[in-house]
C-alpha cells in the first residue's frame, strides 16, 4: 500500500503548487495585456481536472474501498470544476477568483484526510505499526488494609494493625502497546505484539513506578489452514477468561488463575459443519513456572530442569437463539524443585491443574461467563491464594476455586457487570500459622462511555480472607475509574 500513497501524495503536492502557480501569475500583469487570461485559467483548470483524474486512478484497489467518502468528495470537486469552468467562460474576470482559492483549499483537505487516513498517524517503518493502549487512573478505598491497596488480591487478618482503612489513588495501569503486522508472503501472515505497563517491581515510589514488559510475541498464521504459532510471552493457554472488573487484577487469587509466561505455542482450528457454525479449536503451549520461593530464591521452575506443559481444547457451537457459546476444557503438567537450605537440599514436586470454562451469549444485551478448576502448586498462576507450598511439610498446597460474572448491556453506553469468586486451599494442606486457607470475594460494577475512548466506572466489592491460626480479614472496597483509550 505505500507507493499508492506515495504517488497520491505526490499527485496532491503537484496540484497544489499548480494552483497556487496560477495564483502567483494571476496577479502579475503581463506586458500589453490583461492581468489573468481566463483562457490560460481555463486551461490550468482542465490539467487540475486530469491530475485529479490520476488521483482517482492511483488510488483504486484497496484504498479506494476503504476511502468511499473521499471518493465522494473528488466527485463533488469534479462537478465543482465543471461549473466553474462554465462561469469563467462567461465572466472572463481578471485577478485572483475565490472559487479557485476554495478549490484549493478543499484539495488540500483531501491531502490532511489521507494523512490521517483510518484515525490513525502512520509510524515511519518498513512494517505496519499501531500504537494502542490507555490512560487510567484508579482511586479506592478500603475498610480494612489489603494486598496491595492500588488493587486487591486478598484481605490482611483482623488485629494486625487493627481496623486499618486505606485510600489509594494511581495510574500505573496506564498501558502502552504495539501491534506490527507484515510481511504476509506466500500464504502466511506475520504479526506481533509488544505492551507494558507500569506495575513492574521495585518502583523507588507511586509516582516513579517501574515500567514492565505485559506481551512481547511474534505470530505467524496460516489462515488457509487455520493453524498458528506462536513464540514470545503472553497469556498462558490455560483458564482464558476473566471478569470485567475494574480492579486490576481480574479476580487472581479469588477464583481466577492463569498470567502470562513465555512460550511456544501452536493452535489449530477447525469447522465441524458447512454452515461454519461449530468450530474446534485445540491449543498447546511449551511453557515454564516462574516462582522464587525457595530459600536460596532460586527460580523453582527454572531449577526443576524441565518445562511446563499446557494445553486447552474447545467447542463453540450456536445455543440460544443462535447465539455462540463456547467451552472448553484445559489443563497443565510441570515440576518445581524448592531448595530448603544452603547447602543443596532440595524438595521437588508437581505443579499441575485441570479446568474448565464456559461463555454463553444469552442476548444482544447478556453475557455470562464462568471457570472452575483445581490443582496443586498454583502460586506463579495466582492459584492457591497465591501460595504454592507449605513450608511444614515441604510439599505441594492443593487448592480448588472458580468465579461466575455477568455482563449486561441494556443501555446505550452503559454496562453493568456482577461476579463472584472463590479460592479454597485441600483441608489438609495447610500446617502453617497465617497459611490463607480461603478467599472470597463479590463485585459489581457500572461502567458509562462518554465517547467511544473514554469511559468512567465505579465498582464495589466485599472482600473476606480466611487464615489458619488467626482472624479473618473483611473489607469493603469501593473504587473509581477513569480511562482514556488510544
Amino acid at each position: 500500500m505505500r507507493t499508492p500513497v506515495r504517488l497520491i501524495c505526490m499527485s496532491i503536492i503537484f496540484i497544489a503548487l499548480l494552483a497556487a502557480g496560477a495564483a502567483v501569475r494571476a496577479a502579475e500583469p503581463a506586458a500589453g495585456a490583461a492581468a489573468t487570461d481566463p483562457a490560460q485559467l481555463l486551461e490550468r483548470i482542465e490539467r487540475l481536472e486530469k491530475a485529479l483524474q490520476a488521483r482517482s486512478d492511483t488510488s483504486g484497489g484497496k484504498l479506494a474501498e476503504e476511502n468511499a467518502d473521499l471518493r465522494r468528495r473528488i466527485g463533488e470537486l469534479e462537478s465543482e470544476m465543471a461549473g466553474l469552468r462554465t462561469e469563467l467562460a462567461k465572466q472572463r474576470g481578471n485577478g485572483k477568483d475565490p472559487e479557485i482559492e476554495r478549490l484549493r483549499a478543499a484539495i488540500e483537505a483531501i491531502h490532511d484526510d489521507l494523512k490521517l487516513r483510518d484515525g490513525r498517524r502512520p509510524v515511519l517503518s518498513s512494517l505496519d505499526l499501531e500504537l494502542y493502549g490507555y490512560v487510567k487512573l484508579d482511586a479506592s478505598y478500603d475498610t480494612h488494609e489489603t494486598v496491595t491497596g492500588n488493587f486487591t488480591l486478598y484481605v490482611q487478618p483482623e488485629g494486625r494493625r487493627g481496623d486499618d482503612d486505606e485510600f489509594n489513588i494511581t495510574a500505573r495501569q496506564t498501558r502502552v502497546g504495539m501491534r506490527i503486522r507484515g510481511p504476509d508472503v506466500n500464504g502466511v501472515k506475520t504479526s506481533g505484539v509488544v505492551e507494558g505497563d507500569f506495575y513492574g517491581a521495585g518502583g523507588a515510589s507511586e509516582n516513579r513506578a517501574d515500567f514492565r514488559m505485559r506481551h512481547a510475541f511474534l505470530q505467524l498464521d496460516w489462515p488457509e489452514e487455520r493453524f498458528s504459532i506462536l513464540a514470545g510471552q503472553t497469556w498462558d493457554v490455560i483458564s482464558p477468561l476473566y471478569p470485567d472488573t475494574l480492579n486490576f487484577t481480574i479476580n487472581w487469587g479469588v477464583g481466577n488463575i492463569g498470567h502470562r509466561h513465555p512460550q511456544v505455542r501452536l493452535t489449530k482450528e477447525w469447522w465441524l459443519n458447512e454452515a461454519k457454525t461449530v468450530n474446534l479449536l485445540v491449543q498447546g503451549a511449551v511453557s515454564r513456572s516462574i516462582d522464587r520461593a525457595s530459600i536460596t530464591q532460586t527460580d523453582t521452575g527454572a531449577d526443576s530442569g524441565q518445562p511446563t506443559l499446557q494445553g486447552r481444547t474447545a467447542l463453540t457451537f450456536p445455543l440460544v437463539d443462535g447465539r455462540p457459546t463456547t467451552v472448553g476444557f484445559w489443563g497443565l503438567w510441570g515440576r518445581e524443585e524448592f531448595d530448603v537450605n544452603a547447602g543443596g537440599d532440595a524438595e521437588t514436586f508437581d505443579s499441575y491443574v485441570a479446568g474448565m470454562d464456559l461463555a454463553v451469549t444469552v442476548a444482544r444485551w447478556l453475557t455470562i461467563k464462568a471457570e472452575i478448576w483445581s490443582g496443586q502448586a498454583l502460586d506463579t498462576y495466582f492459584g492457591g491464594i497465591v501460595q504454592g507450598m507449605d513450608a511444614n511439610r515441604r510439599d505441594a498446597l492443593g487448592a480448588c476455586g472458580g468465579w461466575l460474572a455477568a455482563a449486561f448491556t441494556p443501555i446505550e453506553k452503559w454496562t453493568f457487570n456482577l461476579g463472584a469468586g472463590i479460592d479454597a486451599l485441600d483441608g489438609t494442606d495447610s500446617t502453617v500459622a497465617a497459611n490463607r486457607v480461603q478467599n472470597q470475594m463479590v463485585f459489581g460494577n457500572v461502567m458509562y462511555a462518554i465517547n467511544p475512548k473514554t469511559t468512567v466506572g465505579l465498582e464495589i466489592s466485599h472482600w473476606r480472607t480466611t487464615y489458619e491460626g488467626l482472624a479473618t480479614g473483611d473489607a469493603l472496597r469501593l473504587q473509581g475509574s477513569i480511562i482514556y483509550k488510544f
